[in-house]
């Protein structure tokens, strides 16, 4: 074996926990959902950033998605072993529903190399203490962003000083102690360009387009209050983004050295900021880049039709826009602020400007009822965005929904395993599972098996059939025949 390290972090090792039940989940910020929702995992933008952030240090790190290479943790520990890398920390990521799995795949590395164990991700800031609880083999946690924290602890003389780094919950002995801080990365604005070289970019691809991508993160933080979200309680509230240069500097890099053409720009809402995210913009016209990117977006940033035109000359694919519900009401109960007739003038603009709609639907709200599900039904298919999503409402451990589910008594199982958009976990004013996951299926049946659709998208269904073939045949079957969904289980 090597010598002892100086250093905690010394050989550090960085990794994407496997399949679970032999299915694909995004750990990815505050995404925790299986590949089946959006047709792909996204690509481990966090590790990434990280492993760029330690080689400046000079500390040797190793970077792996067994996800993505569908690979085992013994796959890994021959490869470490042929390598001689014993690594003196291990850090990766993960969520509610795969905590359990993830804690029990990272533990055969614990026990083989007898490094420290510290995870992070939206179950540890939200309930760092409970997410300890449940994962008895972790020593340590990291509340709120990551990167400082990580490379703090890397910088340990020994896992003894742990205590030092304030945005950590950590284990000692038997005690867990909590964090003193929420964890901010300090160096965000000037963060270097993640190191994608550790990885096969190739693993990541776009349905429908079969082109692979990555992550450009362009602002963190979320101003908004959405009671279902864990965003804002693991980014928090301030809203900060990166200069336009830095931003196109990173993708002309990608293009240039790994030949990326297409880009998921990351944030909670790119376009929350016209003027700077118009800069952007410009400066992948300047640079006549040729990308074509996507991303997270707000009907209430996409009312200037000037503004769309622009994200669509710059390469805007396609915008995903939380609509939610036909409700103005339950929007509000829901902490969102968005209004209907923003709603209609976004998709609007989005239409003139070939720019395609991705909307998302959430069923089962608290106070909702069997008439609210088919109402909101009917106002998606009214709408009509170019592709649509139906999920059930997830009272995700720490944020509003779940404290409200919890008190009014309507919260039927705490079962983390089921927290994600596979389940149902309340029962309230006649909704209960099975009423809400058939409405989810009924809509997807309603809204893409319109001739209407068909016609518009038949392209579209045989690419995504051909690029992303088990997605689709596991959306399909589910869709039209209420295929029963497959529990995520070690």
């Amino acid at each position: 074996m090597t010598d002892t390290p100086s250093l905690l972090g010394q050989r550090t090792l960085l990794v994407n926990p496997p399949l679970v039940g032999g299915i694909a989940f995004t750990r990815q910020g505050r995404c925790q959902e299986r590949e089946e929702v959006l047709g792909t995992t996204k690509p481990p933008y966090t590790l990434a950033l990280l492993a760029a952030l330690l080689r400046q240090r000079g500390q040797d790190v190793r970077l792996v998605d067994l996800t993505a290479s569908k690979s085992s943790v013994a796959d890994l520990m021959r490869q470490l072993d042929a390598d001689g890398f014993a690594p003196t920390l291990i850090v990766f990521p993960s969520t509610t529903p795969t905590l359990h799995a993830d804690t029990q795949a990272m533990q055969e590395l614990k026990t083989r190399y007898g490094a420290p164990l510290v995870c992070f991700g939206p179950h540890a800031s939200t309930t760092p203490g409970e997410s300890m609880a449940r994962a008895s083999a972790v020593d340590a946690m990291c509340v709120g962003e990551p990167e400082d924290a990580i490379l703090e602890l890397a910088a340990l003389s020994s896992v003894n000083e742990i205590g030092n780094v304030a945005s950590l919950t950590y284990r000692r002995g038997d005690e867990v102690i909590p964090h003193r801080a929420h964890g901010s990365f300090a160096g965000f604005l000037d963060a270097p360009v993640p190191a994608w070289d550790l990885l096969d970019v190739s693993q990541y691809s776009l349905p429908m387009v079969n082109k692979s991508y990555v992550i450009i993160e362009t602002s963190r933080g979320c101003p908004y209050t959405c009671d279902f979200c864990v965003a804002p309680i693991h980014q928090g509230h301030i809203f900060r983004e990166r200069s336009a240069t830095s931003i196109v500097d990173e993708m002309a890099y990608m293009v240039r050295q790994h030949g990326v053409k297409f880009f998921y720009l990351w944030g909670d809402t790119v376009t929350l900021n016209v003027k700077s995210f118009s800069a952007i913009c410009e400066e992948i016209i300047a640079r006549q880049l040729n990308v074509q990117w996507f991303g997270n977006a707000r009907a209430d940033n996409l009312q200037d039709s000037s503004f769309v035109d622009r994200l669509k000359r710059s390469g805007c694919w396609m915008l995903a826009l939380g609509i939610e519900t036909e409700s103005d009401d339950t929007r509000k109960d829901m902490m969102k602020r968005l209004e209907s007739k923003k709603i209609r003038i976004a998709l609007k603009n989005m239409r003139a400007s070939a720019v395609r709609s991705f909307g998302f639907f959430i069923l089962g709200y608290p106070g909702e009822d069997v008439q609210a599900l088919d109402r909101t039904i009917a106002y998606a298919i009214e709408l009509d965005p170019d592709f649509a999503n139906f999920y059930p409402a997830v009272p995700y451990p720490g944020t509003d929904l779940y404290n409200k589910a919890k008190r009014d008594g309507i919260l039927a199982s705490e079962d983390w395993t089921k927290m994600e958009y596979s389940y149902y976990l309340m029962n309230g004013n006649g909704l209960n599972e099975q009423i809400v996951m058939a409405a989810v299926n009924r809509a997807k049946r309603r809204f893409f098996l319109r001739p209407k659709y068909l016609a518009r998208h038949f392209g579209d269904v045989i690419k995504l059939a051909t690029t992303k073939f088990p997605v689709a045949w596991s959306i399909g079957t589910r869709m039209i025949f209420g295929t029963k969904i497959t529990d995520a289980k070690v």
